[in-house]
């Protein structure tokens, strides 16, 4: 039998990985099939060791046997301050757009759950197993032991902090602030929480110890075996309870948003913080940055569901489905770090070729099916709304730019990259491909704004569509013809840097990520300031708020308005409200979807270019499985599209009908499909008022 430490880091890794997800599974099932009923108070036992004895042991037993004096504080630091970055954007937007009708001290609660959610990586049950499957030779688990370090004295603390003071305030409302009872409830908490406490008599033990018997690998015996006694059901017992928490999943904006906070904008800024705190020079620099991305990578575990539970038990299910959507999420992005170990460049530029290949050959699929769509609706798409129009221009430059990029794949078509490298630039296929990528990127920023700024519903203006179509194609000339398309130099292998071009490729994609990210904030600040605001998951297709700046109507349960604005039975009347909402409302969740998928890969064009551009970095390691990750997310937009027009169900019941006339088994119709709402807007008189969605999911 091989010797698992002789195995592949991938093998090892899937095997990790693999005991992991049975483990969470085992729980989950042991709910779902009522084998354990946690509401009887089943798991209060196995809750109560795992979070007060186990845990804080295992804490102290790693503090206190640790050789910090081996590590690395450029790794620690560089984890540190992504976690600080990721932590406070995550807790101001959560206390600024999640429900703000709240008190200020239930939004306090809320955002110190969710600044929590975004920095607890499950080190211990996941981060050891994983990081042992990949470093057989090297002891990083140090690494993980000086972030849990971290964790403890910094996170842990100002989250208890963060939920004194929201409990406080929340339980002194109408009262006055009471600052003398605020502070004491914090320090109550923090003296009282045996996380800290361990933590704390860990150093103490740590630095007797090393006074006198120098570090220590061990505690002595007997206290070593009764702390492996207790320390010994831990991993399994947290992967199991991680399970029995987890509910239904719903696909919602702020459950997305945690994940990728955590999953995915960590890893980045870690590894951005790493090329600045690891010199080029130092010894196994290459490997300590990797560390850094890995590292931010792992998921969080369970205590933010226990926090949640605990203090704001509203949003407990919310973050039990994102610590199942990061789980989710994590395995492959571990996978793709995997693979992009090897120092090669050669061998990781073969794999971004592969990877991009695969995902442009899937998106060319999705993008006919896209277009079978456009077909398939014709006049029901109601290309008359600005928005739709633009939305349909936005699928067609993806499916022809994911045609474009395959032609240039060096796998498929070798000439072309000797060609670029000659002319630098100037072939008409590459100069194709970045205007069709920055057409893409211009559309997607103008659909952010009529989503901040245009109303909800429908109008009927074809030529503004038109022009504003053209206009995406025509300003996307400029930085097509001065900026280097994204990761074509490391598609095409080309070591050298071309300084002036990437720098444009760096300013534009800046420039992108700032208009964006203004148009979040300020979106997220007119929500916050409209009284009739309103809370609802990705593609349920009923946006926006009446205000006398923005225009948006309130349209959710729109139950009442028929076709032709007659009177009918009430449950025609409710059909043919469900089949018509597709032409009275802009698709604002599919909008919202493509936008956020925007900002974050924005976000990874501007670290991954500024890494190329002031460090030199090479197509290797961590950074390698950065690029594969930019990569995926750039020519898998047309997925992203299609998905989020299949979450909408008010495009999904029009598809469903005009299917029944190719295929009557498929659906029975109940009206006819007209934009004839779109140009009497006046129906929407009848609207009702809408209601606030229990998952507190902002659009």
């Amino acid at each position: 039998m091989e010797d698992s430490s002789q195995s592949s880091p991938t093998l090892r890794l899937f095997n990790a990985l693999l005991v992991t997800m049975l483990a969470i599974l085992t729980g989950l099932f042991s709910v779902r099939l009522r084998l354990i009923r946690p509401e009887d108070g089943d798991l209060k036992g196995m809750g109560f060791f795992i979070g007060s004895i186990a845990f804080p042991l295992l804490i102290f037993n790693t503090v206190a046997t640790a050789n910090i004096g081996a590590i690395d504080l450029g790794v620690i630091g560089a984890c540190s301050l992504g976690k600080i970055c990721v932590g406070t954007m995550t807790w101001l937007l959560a206390f600024v757009a999640y429900l703000p009708k709240r008190s200020r001290g239930q939004r306090i609660l809320t955002a110190a759950v969710f600044a929590f959610f975004s920095v607890a990586s499950d080190d211990f049950a996941i981060g050891f197993p994983v990081i042992d499957a990949l470093y057989t030779e090297e002891d990083m688990g140090i690494y993980i032991t000086g972030n849990a370090l971290v964790g403890s004295f910094l996170f842990v603390p100002l989250t208890i902090v963060g939920l004194a003071i929201g409990g406080a305030l929340k339980g002194t409302e109408g009262q006055g602030s009471n600052y003398c009872r605020i502070f004491g409830t914090i320090m109550y908490d923090l003296a009282t929480n045996p996380v800290l406490v361990m933590t704390c008599v860990g150093l103490l033990l740590k630095v007797i110890l090393s006074n006198t018997n120098g570090d220590m690998e061990k505690l002595p015996h007997p206290f070593s075996d009764l702390i492996d006694v207790f320390t010994a059901p831990f991993g399994m017992s947290a992967l199991f309870l991680t399970g029995t928490s987890l509910r239904s999943p719903r696909v919602a904006v702020w459950a997305v948003g945690l994940v990728l906070m955590k999953v995915v904008v960590c890893a980045y800024l870690s590894y951005a913080f790493a090329t600045i705190l690891i010199p080029e020079d130092r010894e196994g620099a290459q490997k300590l940055r990797d560390f850094t991305f890995f590292y931010g990578v792992i998921p969080t575990g369970s205590p933010p569901i226990v926090f949640a539970a605990q203090f704001d038990p509203a949003s407990a299910e919310l973050i039990a489905t994102a610590v199942l959507f990061g789980l989710i999420l994590a395995g492959p992005v571990m996978f793709v770090t995997a693979y992009s170990l090897p120092e090669e460049d050669l061998a990781a530029n073969m794999i971004l070729r592969q990877v991009q290949a695969t995902t442009d050959a899937s998106s060319i699929l999705c993008g006919l099916i896209f277009c079978f769509f456009l077909l398939l609706l014709g006049r029901g798409w109601c290309f008359q709304c600005p928005a739709k129009m633009l939305v349909a221009f936005y699928g067609l430059v993806l499916m022809v730019y994911a045609v474009v990029s395959l032609m240039l794949n060096p796998i498929l078509s070798p000439y072309s990259c000797e060609l670029f490298k000659e002319m630098e630039l100037r072939t008409p296929l590459v100069l194709t491909f970045g205007w069709l990528q920055n057409t893409a990127c211009i559309m997607v920023l103008l659909l952010e704004s009529m989503l901040v700024y245009g109303p909800a519903t429908s109008k009927k203006n074809t030529c503004l569509g038109l022009l504003m179509a053209f206009a995406c194609f025509v300003f996307a000339l400029m930085p097509s013809l001065l900026a280097t398309p994204n990761t074509i130099n490391e598609i095409c292998g080309i070591a050298a840097v071309q300084t002036v071009s990437l720098t444009l490729t760096f300013a534009w994609s800046c420039l992108q990520l700032l208009i964006a990210s203004v148009l979040a904030i300020d979106g997220l600040c007119r929500a916050r300031r409209s009284k009739e605001m309103m809370e609802v998951p990705i593609g349920h297709g009923q946006y926006g708020h009446q205000n006398g700046q923005s225009g948006h109507v309130n349209l959710q349960n729109l139950h009442t308005v028929s076709a032709s604005g007659s009177s009918g039975t009430e449950s025609d009347s409710e059909s043919g409200a469900e089949e018509n909402k597709w032409q009275l409302l802009v698709p604002q969740g599919t909008i919202l979807a493509i936008s956020i998928l925007f900002i974050v890969k924005s976000m990874m064009q501007v670290i991954n270019a500024g890494q190329v551009l002031f460090h030199g970095n090479k197509n290797r390691g961590g950074f390698a499985a950065m690029l594969l990750l930019e990569s995926v997310l750039e020519h898998a937009q047309p997925w992203v599209l299609v998905i989020a027009l299949f979450f909408d169900p008010n495009f999904t019941s029009v598809l469903l009908k005009l299917l029944h006339q190719v295929c009557p088994i498929c659906c029975r119709p109940k009206i006819k499909l007209t934009c004839d709402l779109v140009r009497n807007p006046h129906v929407l008189d009848s609207v009702p008022p809408a209601a606030s969605d229990s998952d507190g999911v902002l659009n």
